[in-house]
């Protein structure tokens, strides 16, 4: 069984308890002033805290944030230049939305960003079984040098892009996962998307931190993936939402042993 622990305040003094080296991977969705909650006001990610995701991730490990480009938020520009003073940048995924948002006079903003950055560019776990989608090659079974295409690959199926257009926010909010929390977070991400990138990045019983942990959405995908979780909330509110979700989800569990 996977090890959770739920911290209850501001992840800037709390991430200084967690040792040296020890988080296989971090998923950081930090406040980026595209709405109109109270918490999302202002921008907290500065160098300090930068510093310490360097300190306490392993080399071995990734990091992904959660980020806006657009006329309400730049953070990705901003973000980018700090992180990338201390991690190594490897990758922008794009998630395209199917309901956008914006004003009246402008394109309607349909996406949202996560850039991927990494400890040691030699180092990072890369889990290659995990890199594929449900989606066959469109050319499998054509012959090339006498050979079918299935043959000459890792993988009869398409590999994961950095374009996401296959998760669905509008039916994970509508999910038996959510049912019973009436609002869970105002900008609460799909669990499938969680799922990606734990898979990719971690092994049964690696430990992962979500120190912007809000409605427990990561918590909730490691302990389906058996991983271990270190969650940080600063509002009350959300961290008793996180707890009832993932208490939730292990009773859900205990009932099918």
């Amino acid at each position: 069984m996977s090890e959770i622990k739920l911290w209850q305040g501001d992840c800037r003094e709390l991430i200084k308890k967690i040792p040296d080296e020890s988080i296989d991977l971090i998923i950081a969705d930090p406040p980026y002033c595209t709405t109109k909650e109270y918490w999302d006001k202002k921008e907290i990610i500065n160098i300090e805290l930068i510093k310490e995701f360097w300190r306490i991730l392993k080399k071995t490990g990734n990091i992904y944030i959660w980020c806006g480009i657009g006329e309400k938020s730049q953070s990705l520009i901003r973000w980018f230049l700090c992180f990338n003073k201390e991690f190594i940048f490897k990758d922008l995924i794009t998630w395209k939305k199917q309901r956008g948002i914006g004003m009246r006079k402008g394109w309607l903003y349909t996406r949202e960003e996560i850039m991927w950055f990494v400890k040691d560019n030699k180092q990072f776990t890369w889990n290659k079984e995990e890199q594929y989608s449900k989606e066959k090659r469109a050319l499998d079974g054509f012959l090339l040098n006498g050979k079918k295409l299935s043959e000459r690959t890792l993988s009869i199926f398409k590999r994961w892009t950095n374009v996401w257009t296959d998760i669905n926010a509008i039916s994970f909010f509508n999910s038996k996962e959510l049912k019973g929390f009436r609002k869970v977070h105002f900008t609460i991400k799909p669990l499938e998307a969680i799922r990606r990138i734990v898979k990719l990045h971690t092994y049964n019983n690696d430990t992962i931190l979500d120190p912007f942990m809000g409605s427990g959405t990561t918590g909730v995908a490691c302990k389906e993936l058996n991983r271990n979780f270190i969650g940080i909330e600063l509002d009350k509110d959300y961290y008793k939402i996180a707890q009832a979700r993932i208490d939730t989800y292990n009773r859900k569990v205990l009932t099918n042993i």
